[in-house]
């Protein structure tokens, strides 16, 4: 299946084998990929057609036709993954997770500095949670990709503008949700 505007990520889906599976009732797919001494892969939930009109980008619709997202994974990848403590990437219950009350339990951070929030939680949706907490989040209509981080070690990132450290950032290489998933799948097929 090819995704409009993700040439990697489609790259990827196409090299995998795809087995059905369920776990608890609910339906997945395990997605594997290489040469057996190397195979590494995701199990994702089924896809399904969107039709909660929910406001989210186009992409994640996009991915949400060929993958229900990403709730597990084997075989990591070499070089470094945005994604390797997350426990859910591109699902619609990641999707379906609000940011005010991380925002509003967080917000002292902001004020201790003498400033305010300077995105509406409303206008993101999440796309990935890791274990720690810190959570990706991508606008709603233009697919900007931000990261809320009061937990991390990365480099590659940069403070978003009128923030402080610990808050909110950018991906230096993933402006937006193409961008991100491009760079995840790209790991990963490495």
């Amino acid at each position: 299946m090819k995704l409009p505007g993700l040439p990697a990520f489609s790259r990827l889906l196409s090299t995998a084998t795809t087995t059905p599976v369920r776990i608890d009732g609910v339906g997945h797919e395990l997605l594997a990929w290489g040469p057996a001494a190397a195979r590494r892969g995701w199990l994702c939930r089924s896809p399904e057609p969107d039709d909660n009109g929910a406001e989210v980008p186009e992409t994640l619709r996009s991915v949400w036709t060929a993958t229900g997202g990403i709730v597990g994974h084997f075989g990591e990848p070499t070089s470094p993954w945005w994604w390797i403590n997350c426990d859910a990437v591109l699902t619609r219950e990641a999707a379906g997770s609000g940011v005010d009350g991380v925002f509003a339990a967080y917000r002292w951070m902001w004020t201790d500095e003498g400033l305010e929030v300077p995105v509406k939680s409303e206008d993101f949706v999440v796309v990935a949670t890791e274990a720690n907490g810190n959570l990706t989040l991508a606008h709603r209509r233009t697919g900007e990709i931000i990261w809320f981080a009061p937990d991390h070690a990365e480099s590659g990132v940069s403070v978003l503008p009128g923030c402080p450290e610990y808050t909110l950032y950018t991906f230096d290489a993933a402006p937006d949700l193409p961008s991100w998933v491009e760079a995840g799948a790209t790991q990963w097929g490495s």
